[in-house]
């Protein structure tokens, strides 16, 4: 028989746990409820946005516009949310609820009916212009790499819609955006969080080794750059040094098959980038040199024009073989440093056609390879 007192005690818990669970608030209860409840956006009813986003961008050889609405009740639901994690269960790596945070902010059901749109447009562009698997990744990337990029690391990532509406974000905030598309368009996607440097980028499936060993082709998503290419210095002059976390979004299965195609282009910026300091450091020599000469001869030309005006013309004949000699020379000088220049022209416009057409990896190949065979 169960004394009254413990009876008494297990009637008023059985209250409180209805209680409990008749308020909603069972997730945080430790034993009962999930071990980590992620954010999640609860739409906010007559929320309104001023206006439209409209985004318009270079892709390829052409301009793209992207403007559709987007359902302001969901944006201003993941606005109002807190984008951290509550975890109950202490024995969870940190590493792995962080990897949580990242996924459900990406897949929260709430803005499938954003992506729908965001993919709609983007679709329509690729059926437009026939383009392939390949090619339709790179419009993705481009689509967000052309969102202007904001610095801001000390708060918590966006959810890919409010990227979309604010028209800004950070690194983290745009490659889960990207990671988002990527990912509902059938790409083998993962984000590449690097943690000592607070970096994030986005991984596409390639068919080769990928960066560092991931298997993935690296995306950077703060500006437009193309895809496989990881940045050479990061703001304030970082370099990535670590290995990055892969965190696998989704279930895609398609693959970019044009990372050698791109790791050539951006060889040939790098040896134009080498050669154009090499061509630098002789075109100065030549100038110095050029600057050096040019007194001397001026000075022996006001001298000759001085012996004839003086009727000297034997002093003028054994000084005038010398002068013309010299001069010869200068000439040649100023041909060597004239043809530096046409050197350092010509590359130093391969050079900035690559970084300025990242946008169209398609076309800088044509141009590169017309431009190669000459």
């Amino acid at each position: 028989m169960i004394p009254m007192r413990f009876l008494h005690c297990i009637i008023l818990i059985g209250v409180a746990i209805s209680a409990i669970y008749s308020s909603g608030c069972i997730e945080g209860l430790p034993l009962i409820g999930p071990p980590v409840v992620y954010p999640r956006i609860v739409p906010l009813t007559g929320y309104t946005i001023p206006g439209s986003p409209n985004y318009t961008f270079a892709f390829q050889d052409r301009s793209v516009v992207v403007d559709f609405p987007v359902d302001a009740p969901v944006y201003g639901g993941a606005k109002a949310t807190d984008k951290s994690a509550r975890v109950y269960d202490h024995t969870i790596p940190e590493q792995e609820w962080r990897e949580g945070i990242y996924q459900v902010l990406i897949g929260d059901p709430a803005q499938e009916g954003f992506y729908a749109g965001l993919l709609g447009q983007l679709r329509s562009e690729r059926d437009t212009h026939s383009l392939c698997e390949d090619e339709y990744a790179e419009l993705l990337a481009v689509s967000v790499q052309s969102i202007p990029y904001e610095n801001q690391n000390l708060t918590s990532p966006r959810f890919p819609v409010e990227t979309y509406v604010d028209g800004k974000g950070d690194c983290d905030d745009k490659s889960l955006l990207l990671a988002g598309l990527l990912s509902r368009e059938g790409y083998r996607t993962a984000l590449l969080y690097f943690d000592p440097e607070r970096r994030m980028a986005v991984g596409l499936g390639c068919l080769d080794e990928g960066y560092q060993g991931t298997g993935y082709a690296y995306i950077e998503t703060t500006n437009v750059s193309l895809v496989g290419i990881s940045p050479e210095k990061l703001s304030g002059g970082m370099e990535l040094t670590s290995l990055p976390v892969v965190i696998p979004v989704g279930n895609g299965t398609l693959n970019y098959t044009l990372c050698r195609e791109t790791a050539a282009l951006w060889q040939a910026k790098k040896e134009a980038e080498q050669e154009l300091a090499l061509i630098e450091t002789e075109i100065r020599s030549k100038e110095t040199e050029l600057e050096e000469g040019h007194n001397p001869l001026v000075s022996q030309k006001a001298a000759l024009e001085h012996m004839l005006s003086r009727g000297d013309v034997g002093g003028y004949n054994r000084r005038v073989a010398a002068y013309n000699a010299e001069v010869e020379e200068y000439n040649l000088l100023r041909a060597d440093l004239m043809e530096a220049l046409n050197r350092f022209n010509r590359l130093a416009g391969i050079h900035n056609y690559i970084v300025t057409h990242q946008h169209d990896r398609k076309g800088t190949c044509v141009w590169f390879s017309a431009l190669s065979g000459l």
